[in-house]
């Protein structure tokens, strides 16, 4: 949000430097430039909620869980306030304090008036704080904080498991978002692998995010979560930064692992990192199907490969420099892109 950038800014909440920072972290990693600052450790909940009111205009309130209603939390099905991103606060007579990430949609604001017969009156939260609210009151599963938040609402214009290998670099290379990103990556991986799994990587756990191929869908790949501090082929990758072929080991996680995709024991498989300035963010998982094993070079992939990485680079420049055109700051040299 430029706007929201612009006003940390311009009141000396946050520095250039920690927003440059943050759009990174946005990049790789989704969700809201509010959110990325937080995380980062750039500004504190209550400075950033008191900035998104302002931003939107729309009155904030501390989330207290002691007033959390019940019979509030009630009145919204979980699909409705799982796909808005709202939450039930409280009732006050006839109306109903909603807290929402994006207080300005109006059309959710009426949907939910409407569909249960109350006044709303919009509230602002954090993004980070609706992923707590909907997790532990509605068991939505917080790994929506990943989605790509500048995503064109459009479908891609050709299906992407269709793509030649030249193609599918290409669309790496011309990509505008890391969901564009990832799904090229996925159709490149094609002439390699019978089925592929991309990971998010964000410590302490290896969480699936996407995938592809035999018997592989997002919703599968998005139930994979292994934790980065017990022994694995995950944990090495992450930490050696190399690239794995062979079987996986006895090891619990490994193991674990195996079965939630119905891989062979016996059979071998390959997962190799992606790193952004030296840091892995994501792992690519590669296999020839349940029973199959994948050729040991995959020297021609990993050339390819070096695409995604530089085509986040590439992003993450591009978002800088709008936010600084946004913020009527003059643009910089070539540092910003530098490893």
């Amino acid at each position: 949000m430029p706007i929201l950038a612009r006003f940390l800014k311009d009141r000396g909440i946050v520095t250039e430097r920690q927003l440059e920072e943050a759009i990174q972290h946005q990049v790789l990693y989704g969700g809201r430039l509010g959110t990325s600052l937080y995380e980062l450790g750039f500004i504190t909940e209550e400075r950033l909620q008191e900035a998104l009111g302002r931003v939107h205009g729309v009155p904030t309130t501390a989330v207290d869980l002691r007033e959390v209603q019940q019979e509030a939390v009630a009145l919204v099905p979980k699909v409705l306030a799982a796909k808005h991103k709202v939450f039930p606060y409280r009732i006050r007579g006839k109306t109903l304090d909603l807290l929402m990430v994006d207080p300005q949609d109006h059309a959710t604001v009426a949907k939910v008036g409407y569909s249960i017969g109350y006044i709303v009156r919009p509230l602002v939260v954090p993004e980070f704080r609706m992923i707590q609210l909907l997790k532990d009151y509605y068991g939505v599963d917080e790994r929506w904080r990943f989605s790509d938040t500048h995503r064109p609402a459009a479908p891609a214009a050709a299906p992407l498991e269709a793509l030649a290998p030249e193609s599918a670099a290409a669309r790496i290379e011309s990509a505008t978002t890391r969901d564009e990103v990832v799904e090229a990556l996925l159709a490149l991986c094609a002439r390699t692998f019978r089925r592929v799994v991309f990971f998010i990587v964000r410590e302490p756990w290896v969480i699936g995010w996407s995938g592809a191929g035999e018997g592989m869908d997002r919703a599968l790949a998005s139930s994979l979560r292994i934790p980065l501090d017990q022994p694995s082929v995950f944990q090495t990758v992450t930490r050696d930064k190399t690239v794995f072929v062979g079987r996986f080991g006895p090891e619990e996680e490994n193991q674990r692992f195996l079965k939630a995709v119905g891989k062979r024991p016996t059979t071998n498989a390959a997962l190799f990192p992606l790193a952004v300035k030296g840091r892995v963010v994501n792992l690519v998982y590669g296999d020839a199907g349940a029973t199959g094993n994948v050729k040991a070079n995959l020297g021609d992939l990993m050339v390819d490969v070096q695409k995604v990485p530089r085509a986040y680079l590439r992003i993450i420049r591009r978002r800088i420099a709008e936010t600084r055109k946004a913020a009527g700051v003059a643009p910089e040299g070539a540092e910003d892109g530098e490893d």
